[in-house]
């Protein structure tokens, strides 16, 4: 193609400037890749569709830099952050669960499995960092309120033709590679012939945005951060606090069946939830439909989906926005190899093989967590001002609280996936984890007989966090609501409980190396060899190979022995995403260039 006015050559084309785009292009600009993203609308976000920061993403923030402006961001930190079970604001409070910050206090952060906890940043404050993120990086070029118009894919690049909505102006764009983060409805996913599976809609809902000052004094229970109102037909809508001021997201349910609302039946479902007469101001109604379903392939030659173009899944669970980001942190540190040249030919290819299973089994549990949402079904009179009444509201609030916490405690979900059947990860020929609980049970029986820095058997520390975690867990088995499932359920243990792990395709553990250096700040650029055995021949014929194939590569050691145990084998690589490749006693430089071959995808 030849270059031009209304031409641009770039190494990969972003579309969809949501927080997945923005996450993809900062972090291929953060790499030195050269991308431009384009986003049809002018990237301001009228009513935000996310809320939550959940802890990996905080670690892919805190490697680019912009957690301070996340904790910022001007949603009040002091704003309570609790999930409450309620029949209005003005009415019967059936249960609440407590949280003094998104994630607990600065102990859980010196004590926990992340140096991060989750942050509550809506959308409409989390875009303007991420945009700030990404266009600081001078090889990023964003173009708002542009729209793909179609793309011709190529053997050796992709050819796009991009349209300025403003003024009908249409530019073409060579890339190496294109991106669809271009949303539930992706034009790339459709023009790619890509279908998807699942079960496909679940509700079709109603999101009203109002602003109602009064709100915050003129009620008569505590508020919290999220509300489930619940009323003699079930569970009906939730409310969020969106700003932590005067504005509020209700989210009527819905059903099935498409339906929707007039002007009416808006301000009486503000009504309802209110309680009682005040003051508000209807700011958007959005209706939107309930989905889950997963692309059937995240990739066709030089184009791929990441981010709601790939999966759909209900808001249950926080899952959306953040599976989004983490597909981006996969993708961009293989296309970064394709185009430096390190790369092999089943690099790409391993992304759908590693990120397809993460997305399937999160956005089950989304739809799990519906279930689990509705699961008080109808009680007539749950209103009732009577003795009957008031037992039936105890009951559905105990039983409805215990439901719950497999929602908010979900680390499993969050950090506990594992690559273990990717083609760039190897296999471990020994079970190190194993005889890490082995090392280990003897210390902690010793550690036992002192309750205040107590271990499990396997050796894993007894924390405040994984304290509560427990207890949480142990209530929800005990008390839940029974709720039928038309497919099997994760065991609420896999979910509701993270011990970390450096097996091959696990997240890379987390350690504190001193007071504000934890062991995730060593990954992000390029391939690290963690040494815990001192052992200067391994370093030196991996520094030899990684130098040898054009590698980027470091290496890190440690004589600390909680680092050792955590790591439990002599030697761990960590790939630049922050997942473990391989583990290993001892390398030779010829063994080295093997391994390091495989995991870049030769």
């Amino acid at each position: 193609m030849a270059a031009g006015t209304d031409d641009i050559d770039t190494e990969v084309l972003i579309t969809g400037g949501g927080p997945v785009g923005l996450s993809l292009a900062g972090d291929l600009g953060w790499r030195g890749v050269s991308c431009v993203l384009v986003e049809q609308t002018d990237g301001v976000i009228g009513q935000p569709k996310m809320d939550g920061i959940n802890v990996r993403t905080m670690e892919f923030c805190r490697r680019w830099g912009i957690t301070g402006d996340i904790r910022n961001c001007g949603y009040p930190k002091d704003y309570p952050q609790d999930m409450v079970y309620l029949t209005s604001f003005n009415g019967y409070e059936l249960g609440r669960e407590e949280f003094a910050t998104p994630s607990g206090g600065i102990e859980e952060r010196r004590l926990g499995t992340s140096p991060e906890t989750r942050f509550r940043c809506p959308q409409d404050l989390f875009d303007p960092i991420l945009q700030k993120f990404a266009q600081s990086m001078p090889t990023v070029t964003t173009k708002y309120l542009c729209r793909l118009v179609s793309f011709t894919p190529h053997e050796d690049h992709v050819e796009s033709t991009v349209e300025d909505t403003r003024t009908g102006k249409t530019t073409r764009i060579r890339s190496r590679y294109l991106v669809g983060c271009d949303g539930a409805s992706s034009l790339v996913r459709k023009q790619a012939g890509i279908s998807m599976s699942g079960l496909g809609t679940l509700t079709h809902t109603t999101n009203i945005l109002f602003r109602c000052p009064s709100l915050r004094e003129s009620r008569s229970t505590r508020l919290g951060y999220r509300h489930l109102f619940i009323g003699p037909e079930g569970t009906w809508a939730t409310v969020v606090a969106i700003d932590g001021r005067d504005n509020w997201r209700l989210s009527i349910i819905g059903s099935e069946d498409k339906k929707e609302l007039g002007e009416a039946e808006v301000r009486a479902a503000i009504e309802r939830v209110i309680g009682k007469p005040a003051a508000f101001d209807i700011l958007s109604v959005v209706p939107w439909v309930r989905r889950e379903l997963v692309a059937d392939r995240w990739r066709d030659g030089r184009v791929f989906l990441a981010g709601d173009s790939a999966h759909m899944t209900s808001p249950t669970g926080g899952f959306g926005m953040n599976l989004g980001i983490a597909d981006a942190v996969d993708l961009s540190w293989k296309l970064d190899a394709m185009l430096k040249g390190w790369g092999g030919p089943r690099l790409l290819d391993s992304y759908e093989i590693e990120r397809k299973p993460v997305a399937q089994r999160a956005v089950r549990e989304a739809s799990g967590n519906l279930r689990r949402t509705l699961s008080p079904g109808a009680n007539p009179r749950l209103l009732e001002d009577s003795y009957e009444g008031a037992l039936l509201r105890y009951n559905v609030g105990q039983k409805f609280s215990a439901t719950m916490l497999r929602e908010w405690y979900k680390l499993g979900i969050d950090l506990g996936y594992v690559y273990d059947h990717s083609p760039i990860v190897i296999p471990e020929e020994e079970d190190f984890d194993a005889a890490q609980k082995r090392a280990t049970s003897v210390a902690a029986a010793t550690h036992a007989r002192n309750p205040p820095d107590g271990y499990l058997i396997d050796g894993t520390r007894i924390t405040p966090t994984l304290l509560r975690e427990w207890q949480r867990l142990s209530l929800h088995e005990a008390l839940s609501f029974e709720v039928k499932f038309d497919w099997p359920q994760l065991p609420a243990r896999d979910v509701m409980l993270y011990l970390q792990s450096a097996r091959a395709g696990a997240r890379a553990p987390h350690a504190w190396v001193d007071d504000s250096t934890s062991t995730l700040d060593w990954y992000g650029r390029g391939f690290v060899l963690v040494d815990m055995g001192n052992d200067t021949g391994s370093r030196q014929a991996f520094t030899n190979a990684a130098g040898s194939l054009g590698i980027p590569a470091s290496i890190k050691s440690s004589n600390n022995n909680d680092l050792q145990a955590l790591h439990a084998a002599p030697l761990t690589l960590v790939r630049p995403d922050g997942h473990v490749a391989w583990r290993g006693r001892s390398l030779t430089q010829g063994h080295a260039a093997i391994i390091l071959k495989r995991v870049c995808g030769a």
